[in-house]
């Protein structure tokens, strides 16, 4: 039995800087009415995602911020419920070390307002490049830190936080299992909760290996899912 759904945001539930398409929303809406817990798990911190999924007006998402690092409960702010992961102080030092080292190289970046996580967007092809000499340059003296670099910008985030213990933390708060969750994603920082959920699909993912079943967009997927659920839900009333 399904009890959670967990989507990526950017190029899955929507493009970036897009809303959800008005038909998908209502996909979601039937999933929820089943019975089913939404979640978002985004790059994009919980913040952001108060703001978009305001608008699907959802009953009670979770919200998953910072590819793991941030759990809410709902989109109000301030939030009634919020979790940070606990992390290294080492990984403190690193991502101070991170921001001051971009900041005296490239002064006039913007950074994702994150709470953990340090995600700068660089504006041009010398920029991404220049972070990532940095991050080379730097790789003995960061201690605890990993990088996801995106199309747009880079996640610099604590060593054991990914989106598999974001989605871990949320479900145990909820009491689901593993095999009660489906993840759907489309980039490699989506990798750790393909592998934790059950079920994995993949919305127009490179490596179809890392997922049950690919397609090559979100209507294709929600239809999918809610055919899988109505069928799974069909099959428990009958048992």
């Amino acid at each position: 039995m399904t009890r959670l759904v967990v989507f990526d945001l950017d190029n899955t539930l929507a493009a970036p800087g897009k809303g959800i398409a008005i038909s998908d929303i209502l996909k979601l809406k039937k999933l929820e009415e089943m019975g089913i817990q939404i979640a978002i798990c985004s790059g994009k911190p919980v913040s952001y995602l108060c703001g978009f999924m305001r608008q699907v007006e959802l009953e009670m998402p979770i919200l998953i911020g910072e590819n793991g690092a941030v759990v809410q409960v709902g989109v109000e702010l301030p939030p009634k419920e919020q979790y940070v992961l606990p992390y290294s102080s080492l990984a403190k030092d690193s991502l101070a070390i991170v921001k001051k080292e971009i900041d005296a190289r490239i002064p006039d970046i913007w950074y994702q307002p994150n709470l953990v996580g340090v995600t700068p967007f660089p504006k041009s092809d010398a920029e991404f490049e220049l972070i990532e000499e940095l991050l080379d340059e730097k790789k003995n003296v960061l201690q605890d830190v990993k990088m996801y670099r995106h199309e747009d910008c880079f996640d610099i985030v604590p060593e054991g936080i990914d989106k598999k213990e974001g989605v871990h933390f949320a479900a145990q708060q909820m009491h689901v299992l593993p095999d009660e969750i489906i993840a759907v994603g489309d980039a490699i920082n989506d990798y750790p909760m393909f592998a934790y959920a059950k079920t994995a699909l993949g919305v127009k993912v490179k490596d179809e290996d890392v997922v049950d079943k690919n397609f090559n967009t979100i209507t294709e997927a929600l239809e999918f899912l809610y055919n899988l659920c109505s069928e799974n839900n069909k099959a428990e009333t009958y048992e």
